[in-house]
């Protein structure tokens, strides 16, 4: 899953993702807590080599990663040892964790997982008492997800009581009918956005969705694509409201607005629910409408 089959393109573009990335992605860490790097790959945002007492679980060993890797012409040097390899199990039934990790780090993870909930309390599971999840997560607006639709809080839901673990037909279809290409990339910076041609084209056609629509039906396995698809009023709408139903623990503590095509968000596990006023609720409702707006 780690892989997510993104080719060589939407690699070489994670590798010049803003320079804030790894700050961001580190808020509140230190080399002396014990975390978990989930899927760094190419580049670990806690490097062991720096000092970070980590642990890290990956979809290949280090070897095969760089043997993946070298062939697609991309720099290998960063990929470091690899602790767990993940076997399509939860994440705590394959590091055989429970309460043991100061922090968590997932950098464009959580779009790919089939069932949003339950990656977030499997995360927590390992989390200790007020233990952080730290994620980046693309930007619909500049990527290939440009003209779907964000995820709701029923999509999710559902997907957690239907226990899905491969990811649905209709989600699959979805994102086989609207991903896109604009001039060309299927991620943008945000800081280019304006300089950027809106020139538009579908990345499938009808043939395409089409057999592969009658290959997939009724086949079980993983489908890796964007599952989820986020802005970052959004997700903060959705994390709020999944709260209101008790099925998190895990509290937004600190969102950085969208400066290349990701924003990136810290959470803390609490035990008591973030308060938001109707007013609050009203306005967060009202910029995650805008941020929908396809231009």
């Amino acid at each position: 899953m780690f892989d997510r089959l993104r080719g060589m393109q939407e690699q070489k573009a994670a590798l010049k993702r803003d320079e804030n990335h790894f700050s961001r992605m580190l808020t509140g860490i230190t080399k002396e807590q014990f975390g978990l790097e989930i899927g760094p790959s190419l580049r670990p945002c806690a490097p062991k080599s720096e000092g970070y007492h980590v642990e890290i679980v990956d979809w290949l060993s280090r070897e095969a990663l760089i043997e993946k890797y070298q062939g697609m012409g991309l720099d290998t040097s960063r990929i470091e040892e690899v602790d767990y390899i993940w076997d399509g199990r939860s994440y705590a039934q394959v590091t055989g964790k429970c309460g043991s990790y100061d922090y968590i780090i997932a950098s464009h993870v959580i779009e790919h997982v089939p069932d949003f909930i339950g990656f977030l309390k499997d995360c927590s599971s390992m989390l200790k008492p007020n233990g952080i999840l730290s994620i980046a997560v693309p930007d619909k607006r500049f990527t290939l997800d440009h003209f779907r639709m964000v995820t709701t809080t029923g999509k999710v839901i559902n997907d957690y009581l239907s226990n899905e673990q491969y990811g649905s037909m209709g989600a699959l279809t979805d994102y086989w009918n609207h991903v896109v290409r604009r001039d060309g990339l299927e991620s943008w910076p945000r800081t280019q956005d304006k300089k950027i041609k809106k020139e538009y084209a579908f990345i499938h056609d009808e043939e395409f969705n089409r057999k592969n629509y009658k290959e997939s039906v009724g086949v079980k396995g993983a489908r890796d694509f964007h599952q989820n698809v986020f802005t970052p009023a959004s997700f903060e709408l959705l994390i709020y409201e999944l709260w209101e139903y008790d099925l998190i623990d895990l509290k937004i503590e600190t969102l950085y607005d969208t400066t290349a095509e990701e924003f990136i968000v810290s959470m803390r596990k609490a035990q008591q629910r973030p308060v938001m006023t109707d007013e609050e609720r009203m306005e967060l409702i009202r910029r995650a409408s805008r941020e929908n707006v396809i231009d």
